[in-house]
């Protein structure tokens, strides 16, 4: 989300905004509160779901912390994760959706930062 608080003000050539003319987002409602977010464990186990891995094999010595999260819509919440993975070295940097069910969240999509 990028905001630009110039867009409120008036420019030579560009025309007169209003907050009327800008879509509303309430900030307050994009950031959740933490304990709305997907655990930690649910993140391992969805991550590995979802990429297929076998968690009983791979997910002793393998962590995923949820770092951040921004709600996009009622059910849908994309998540910064890292992972330490037993089978790489370092940290992984992680991109994630989740869809909210209830307290379940189930992991969407993915991808490497």
């Amino acid at each position: 989300m990028y905001i630009a608080p110039h867009l409120g003000r008036s420019r030579v050539g560009v025309g007169n905004f209003s907050e009327g003319n800008l879509p509303q987002v309430n900030i307050a409602r994009a950031l959740p509160e933490k304990p709305t977010w997907p655990t930690d464990e649910q993140a391992k186990v969805q991550l590995f779901a979802l990429s297929k891995w076998d968690l009983n094999k791979h997910g002793n010595g393998s962590k995923v912390i949820v770092n951040r999260c921004i709600r996009i819509a009622d059910a849908e919440i994309p998540c910064e994760l890292s992972a330490q993975l037993r089978w790489i070295s370092g940290d992984t940097r992680i991109e994630a959706v989740f869809q909210g069910n209830g307290g379940d969240w189930k992991m969407i999509a993915a991808k490497n930062r």
